[in-house]
């Protein structure tokens, strides 16, 4: 029994790792028919039609394949790739095949471009190179890094102190999601937003895995501290949990790297599957209930909804050719919608804010903005592989664990900009740290 599980759930098996996506992905459409859409299509834009026999081995087909190039967590783009392909590739390519008066030509012109965009970013975290290992010379030191973060905590603090509301999160929440909505409509936080999401996403993650691996305890309470002062602010449930997740995460995955590299995928696949029967079978708790709609409808399979909100809504609307983008914007003055773009394609009722196929793709230009985006992540990923050359795998996938938290449900622009990629690949580049092997 145990060699046969090891046959099924080991990265490098390929007959293992496709059967267990195929059995992934008829879970994912059961639960999206018989829990998602039975109940919350009153929503809005929650679509099954149900498939025809060609359609649905179409769609098993175009779900399982990309599968095939996965070869366990070999380079930092393998991470990302992973959890792009569980939580947006499946639900976007389910969700064409299921929807309401879309068009064949839209169905199978979208999955198609997906299938080879998905195959590509598989690849780029195999032995594919493009550009050989990237280091910025001279390098800055950690001392230097330190002081920025200091300096933009400060600011950070001096913007926006007024604003800061001291909550527990477990006996307040009523405070909490009131206060979180007055911080949101306050204009006076706009100009420190920035640097909220780096430090979020780049400082204080690099700070913390620095300090853990030098085993320097009493600065590990300095980013634990800079977190609880931006949750202090922003309210996010998130963010005050960030730290202490990052901490588990890095004492779990640097002591089974090799076993996180081989079975990441089938932890996920099997724990997502044996978790969304349980609250499938036990849905009529009212506690169970409400689990089971964050699980399966907010964390499963919202990226699935949200395609469907996207594709329907830029069916009879127009395209926005990046103009959604601020900067873009600021040129052009082209933006054709009043409202934000999650809310414009929400129709004013919630933000439907969504992935960058979505935002960056449908929403941008349809069919040529999914290729269009694709290719410019994929760059991504290669310099992100570049860069992290001389990293331990285990440091680099907390690293980028907080900007992998918004790169799965925001546009890559805002990903990159507001919520610090692109700030800690310039870390990851240009630092001079006891993490990185210096040449």
């Amino acid at each position: 029994m145990k060699k046969i599980l090891s046959y099924i759930l080991y990265a490098d098996n390929l007959v293992g790792k496709l059967v267990l996506a195929w059995i992934y992905v008829l879970a994912y459409d059961f639960m999206y028919e018989n829990f998602v859409f039975k109940l919350f299509h009153y929503m809005g834009n929650v679509d099954y039609e149900e498939m025809t026999l060609e359609n649905r081995i179409l769609w098993v087909i175009l779900s399982v394949l990309p599968f095939a190039e996965y070869k366990g967590l070999n380079k930092m783009s393998s991470f990302f790739s992973l959890f792009l392909y569980l939580f947006v590739y499946i639900p976007f390519v389910h969700a064409v095949f299921v929807s309401y008066n879309i068009g064949a030509w839209t169905t199978y012109s979208y999955s198609l471009a997906l299938l080879v965009i998905m195959i590509l970013y598989f690849k780029i975290g195999n032995d594919w190179r493009v550009i050989n290992n990237i280091m910025v010379k001279p390098q800055i030191s950690l001392r230097t890094v330190e002081v920025v973060t200091l300096v933009l905590t400060v600011v950070f603090v001096a913007a926006g102190h007024s604003s800061m509301h001291f909550v527990n999160i477990f006996t307040q929440s009523t405070e909490m999601y009131d206060f979180r909505a007055q911080n949101a409509e306050s204009d006076t936080l706009g100009a420190v937003a920035y640097i909220q999401g780096w430090l979020f996403g780049a400082f204080y993650p690099f700070l913390l895995v620095n300090y853990l691996h030098a085993k320097r305890w009493k600065l590990v309470t300095l980013p634990l501290a800079g977190y609880f002062l931006l949750f202090a602010v922003d309210m996010q449930k998130m963010t005050f949990l960030m730290p202490f997740a990052l901490i588990f995460m890095y004492y779990v995955i640097s002591s089974n790297e090799e076993k996180v590299s081989h079975y990441l995928h089938s932890f996920i696949m099997v724990c997502i599957l044996i978790f969304s029967s349980f609250l499938y079978v036990f849905q009529d708790n009212e506690l169970v209930f409400a689990v089971a709609a964050i699980v399966l409808l907010r964390t499963v399979c919202v990226a699935g909804w949200l395609t469907q909100f996207y594709v329907h809504f830029f069916n009879e609307n127009p395209y926005t050719y990046y103009s959604h983008i601020n900067i873009v914007n600021f040129i052009t003055d082209s933006y054709p919608y009043s409202e934000p773009l999650g809310r414009a394609v929400a129709y004013g009722g919630q933000n439907a804010n969504a992935n960058f196929f979505l935002t960056d793709g449908v929403a941008a230009c349809g069919l040529a903005g999914i290729l269009f985006i694709g290719l410019v992540f994929g760059v991504i990923l290669i310099v992100i592989n570049s860069i992290s050359a001389r990293y331990k795998k285990a440091e680099l996938f907390i690293l980028f664990m907080p900007t992998m938290a918004f790169f799965l449900n925001t546009s890559i622009f805002t990903t990159m900009l507001s919520n610090g990629l692109l700030i800690l690949m310039v870390l990851v580049a240009c630092a001079r740290c006891d993490i990185a092997k210096n040449e």
